[in-house]
């Protein structure tokens, strides 16, 4: 059998079995929707107003005086443009048996899967990011990655260079909703507040809160939750799923859900701890954007030889360059709840 195990042709097939794929929603939802913009520059600013006027409205007889006032309802944030890159590389062994070899040894071309490779990575670190790696603390403007949902909707962080108290009601329209009620001017936030998932209290999350009021259309939501939230409040839709069908075929199984028009999602990445799986976004998604400058928008360099260099290695290196940042231009219309079971 040694013998004949040695002299037989293994059957190889020549494809690739991807066992790491997974989808990335948040950031396929923006490329949907075009607000994966390119633009320049080392900061990102604009306009925000902050305020309604009516209270200066006046009603008033013939012979009353006219009164006059003004109210400052302009800010500015700014956002820093952040920089990124991935490297590529492949070593002398690579360049000796796979490129330029014929169909009968390159089994793989080598650096173009690496080249795809790298920017399906650019783009899992991006959505990565935007989850805030998974932590509660929310990234320092300051710092060098990328802003992220929990920076934009945790409640009192300081977020585009303002900063936000609930104690003290600084900037409220500039926090991220409240689930307590329409009036944001609270004490404290009851961000952190155990609640149960279910279909009446996410219709109230929307319902009570700033969200329904810079709701546009329906289509604006975009729901967030792990596998296991959604499966649950799959179980509690289709529970109520009503009707009688005399049959011996029977189809079972929410695949897609909609509350009230609003799109909810299944997100994989949340499942990756026991604080993220108790995290439900609600996301106007009018609102985000994903900045990417126009000099650096995932441009890959070339492959260069390192071996030319004093105490260079034999291998050939490029990277994949990106710069930007990940903003809300308006929190108080999303809504971040940590801790729902």
């Amino acid at each position: 059998m040694s013998d004949l195990s040695n002299a037989t042709r293994e059957l190889f097939l020549r494809t690739l079995v991807n066992q790491i794929f997974y989808k990335l929603p948040v950031l396929e939802e923006l490329q949907r929707r075009r607000q994966i913009t390119f633009k320049g520059g080392t900061s990102i600013k604009q306009l925000v107003d902050t305020a309604e006027i009516d209270d200066q409205g006046q009603d008033y007889g013939a012979n009353e005086p006219l009164t006059d006032s003004k109210t400052d309802t302009l800010e500015k944030p700014s956002f820093t443009i952040k920089l990124a890159q991935m490297p590529l590389r492949y070593d002398v062994n690579d360049e000796l048996q796979n490129h330029d070899a014929d169909k009968e040894i390159q089994l793989l071309n080598l650096s173009k899967h690496l080249t795809k490779k790298g920017h399906r990575g650019a783009k899992i670190r991006m959505s990565n990011q935007i989850w805030n790696s998974g932590s509660v603390t929310p990234v320092d403007e300051s710092g060098t990655k990328f802003q992220s949902i929990v920076s934009a909707l945790d409640h009192d962080a300081t977020y585009g260079g303002l900063t936000r108290s609930f104690s003290s009601g600084t900037r409220d329209w500039w926090q991220g909703a409240d689930p307590a009620g329409l009036n944001e001017s609270i004490s404290s936030s009851s961000q952190d507040t155990q609640v149960n998932l279910t279909l009446y209290n996410l219709r109230k999350w929307i319902n009570e809160t700033s969200v329904s009021h810079n709701m546009e259309s329906e289509d604006d939501l975009y729901i967030c939750m792990c596998p296991t939230l959604w499966d649950k409040l799959a179980a509690e839709m289709e529970s109520r799923v009503g009707g009688y069908k005399p049959s011996n075929y029977q189809r079972q199984g929410i695949r897609k859900m909609d509350l009230d028009g609003h799109q909810i999602v299944s997100v994989p990445y949340l499942q990756k701890s026991d604080t993220t799986k108790k995290w439900v976004v609600i996301m106007n998604m009018q609102y985000w954007e994903l900045r990417i400058h126009t000099k650096r928008n995932f441009k890959l360099t070339d492959f260069k030889w390192q071996g030319d260099r004093t105490n260079g290695y034999d291998y050939w290196l490029a990277r994949i360059l990106w710069a930007g940042n990940f903003i809300c231009w308006k929190p108080n219309s999303s809504m971040w709840l940590t801790n729902v079971v």
